[in-house]
């Protein structure tokens, strides 16, 4: 009750800064959608084209303005099971990137923070008439967590990459820890990725602190 009241509430605010969402995890429609938000470059983690999604391991929320797609997002579940982190990473990386043991290592607190049910969340679009607004971003960003949370209930970790020039946006994101430097990649570098990412993510029990914390912040609001 708690996640989907506090999706209701981010939805609500972003209906009253012009915006609407479409959820789907319609892979065939996905592709089409992705399209018309005109981003450049898909990770190889969340192409379509290139990954045997099944129903029910991810789904993307799409933004949109006027009825028109101006941005979307993709998540993803990961049961790591007995596997570790690190060892994941370099195993999928290695198909991704076409590359052979393109990872050096992970960052030491990810590879021992990152264990079990884990949430990826990537692939963040928005048009160009829809960048620089973070209050749009913000309530974009949080109501997909509530969502996944709601999807995949029995998560431990959810996290994201972010590059560099973008760490200030943790907070808009809704994470709570970051780790500078995450990985440490092998030459040749993989497409897309650098040294100087970081790894933004947090746990059910950080989840479940914001949904208290959220709580509070609206009683005192609506008090005010």
């Amino acid at each position: 009750m708690d996640l989907t009241e506090r999706a209701a509430l981010h939805l609500a605010r972003l209906k009253k800064l012009g915006y609407d969402v479409l959820a789907s995890d319609d892979f065939a429609e996905i592709e089409t959608l992705v399209q018309q938000t005109g981003k450049p470059f898909r990770s190889p983690m969340f192409d379509t084209r290139r990954n045997d999604f099944t129903e029910g391991r991810a789904f993307w929320l799409f933004l949109k303005k006027d009825g028109v797609i101006v941005g979307g997002m993709a998540a993803q579940y990961i049961p790591l099971g007995s596997e570790n982190f690190e060892n994941y990473v370099q195993r999928t990386s290695e198909a991704q990137y076409d590359l052979a043991a393109p990872l050096n290592f992970v960052a030491r607190p990810v590879k021992e923070r990152l264990k079990g049910n884990l949430i990826y969340f990537g692939d963040v679009f928005l048009t160009e008439g829809a960048r620089g607004k973070r209050s749009v971003l913000r309530e974009f960003c949080r109501l997909e967590k509530m969502l996944t949370a709601m999807t995949w209930p029995d998560f431990d970790w959810m996290f994201g990459h972010i590059p560099y020039p973008h760490r200030s946006l943790i907070d808009v994101y809704g994470f709570s820890l970051i780790t500078h430097n995450a990985f440490h990649w092998n030459q040749p570098l993989p497409y897309s990725r650098t040294n100087d990412f970081a790894l933004i993510y947090h746990s059910k029990s950080d989840l479940l602190h914001d949904l208290a914390l959220g709580e509070a912040d609206d009683a005192a609001e609506n008090k005010g």
